[in-house]
């Protein structure tokens, strides 16, 4: 708002312009943090029921939100460059009794 003062030893006046501040808005969501996994922006579980029980939390680059995914499906991924770390195979070997595993209804399949 311009103020505008008289002078008292001369015919002119001075005109003396004060600006406000520019007026501050911010956008507020919430005030209250997330408590659990789901309240967070970037998560895509679904409905997360009994049939995701056992479930992986991942992230997925190409949509930038975390998912939910199998354990089967971290494997394959894990071996997708054909790479597996010794390690891992040395583990499972040792994990893994043979001994125990039942093979007396396997099929090979045929040959020509």
């Amino acid at each position: 708002m311009p103020v505008v003062r008289k002078l008292t030893s001369g015919q002119s006046a001075s005109k003396k312009i004060v600006k406000k501040p520019p007026k501050v808005t911010a956008k507020v969501l919430t005030t209250r943090p997330a408590q659990t996994i789901t309240e967070l922006g970037d998560t895509d579980f679904g409905e997360l029921d009994s049939s995701k029980d056992g479930m992986v939390v991942s992230y997925d680059s190409k949509t930038d939100m975390f998912v939910l995914i199998t354990a089967d499906d971290v494997l394959v991924e894990s071996a997708a460059d054909e790479d597996i770390p010794d390690e891992f195979v040395d583990q499972v070997e040792e994990e893994v009794d043979l001994g125990t595993i039942a093979l007396d209804e396997l099929d090979g399949g045929s040959f020509t």
